[in-house]
């Protein structure tokens, strides 16, 4: 029979052999807390910035913090004549809003989706928005794209804006073939959302 000296020592090393296989820094659970900084600003300044592009109409106001488009003739539109666009009519608005990617990676995709709240829900948003798109300072090639789809098409400009890079979109209004019987009811609450990703994130900045 082994004596209790012998036994406590058998046991010694099976715990020495169990700790060199499990790991001596195994866990269950882990809870720590760190300090985190996160501030808010207006859309110019802001990781995704968004302003008026430059002889964008009068249509953009980014005079506060949130840019805002206004194409039904108020105050925003340099044109006091004009109360709105023409019904039965395709109205195209080139250059209304430049993006600067104010962010520290690529952004691979930035996406446009115009969304229309209607009672009636009669307005068909694919039928009756699309987005133009042009380099930032206006000029060169354009290309258009539906609503919800990539801006950043590779085709006319580029498939991704780097950091620092801008870029510009427009606004096409189909009321031929969309809208609400060839019109836009006033009714109707009108909201942008701009969406970019990068290859690592994603984030949903402006509405």
């Amino acid at each position: 029979m082994p004596s209790r000296r012998s036994v406590l020592v058998g046991l010694g090393g099976l715990v020495a052999g169990g700790g060199a296989l499990i790991g001596t820094g195994a866990f269950t659970t882990v809870e720590a807390q760190r300090t985190v900084n996160v501030s808010t600003t207006g859309d110019g300044s802001a990781f995704l910035g968004l302003a008026a592009a430059r002889d964008n109409g009068g249509f953009v106001d980014d005079s506060g913090d949130t840019v805002i488009i206004d194409l039904d003739g108020g105050d925003a539109a340099d044109n006091a004549d004009g109360t709105g666009i023409n019904q039965r009519a395709e109205t195209t608005f080139r250059n209304l809003v430049t993006v600067t990617n104010n962010g520290t990676q690529s952004i691979t995709s930035l996406s446009l989706t115009m969304d229309v709240s209607d009672d009636d829900d009669d307005v068909v948003e694919a039928d009756t928005f699309e987005f133009t798109v042009s380099p930032s300072d206006g000029n060169g090639n354009q290309d258009t794209v539906s609503n919800g789809s990539n801006i950043l098409t590779g085709n006319n400009v580029s498939s991704s804006l780097s950091s620092g890079s801008s870029i510009n979109f427009g606004m096409i209004i189909d009321l031929i073939d969309g809208g609400d019987s060839q019109n836009l009811p006033s009714s109707a609450t009108y909201t942008l959302t701009v969406r970019a990703e990068t290859a690592n994130s994603t984030a949903t900045p402006s509405s």
